[in-house]
């Protein structure tokens, strides 16, 4: 399987299939992910974003996968996801309120599995500029 479709499986099975049991198949046992805050290490990551988002929003959705750039290294490529916010003891959020926003990721690939991402995300503008609209 190509590097892309790699991308397109796994991100299938994590937001639609709730479904996190091929990690391993698709992600380095030293997997790294570097965001803007810090660098994380493993599988134990990727189950619980994959988690976290599913506690959070219902009707979870890639909307869009946009792959910019490729080569047999890397892939430069954006996501964008939607989801509605479930009950929450945050007042400042709206259940139900629909979310929407895109992340930018590059996946480094090595011997076919990806080794070390760096993401760049804009959930929590898009979460802030909606809680910000709320009773508006």
């Amino acid at each position: 399987m190509e590097n892309k479709k790699k991308i397109e499986y796994i991100l299938n099975e994590l937001i639609s299939n709730q479904n996190t049991s091929d990690i391993p198949k698709f992600f380095s046992n030293n997997y790294v992910v570097h965001t803007s805050k810090k660098d994380y290490l493993g599988h134990k990551i990727i189950i619980k974003w994959s988690k976290d988002l599913h506690n959070f929003f219902s009707d979870l959705k890639v909307i869009k996968i946009q792959f910019l750039v490729q080569t047999d290294e890397f892939i430069v490529w954006k996501r964008t996801l939607r989801g509605k916010i479930k009950p929450s003891k945050n007042k400042n959020l709206k259940m139900g309120q629909l979310i929407k926003w895109e992340e930018m990721i590059v996946s480094r690939f090595k011997n076919g599995l990806i080794m070390e991402e760096w993401n760049n995300s804009e959930f929590l503008g898009a979460l802030m500029s909606k809680s910000s609209r709320i009773g508006k």
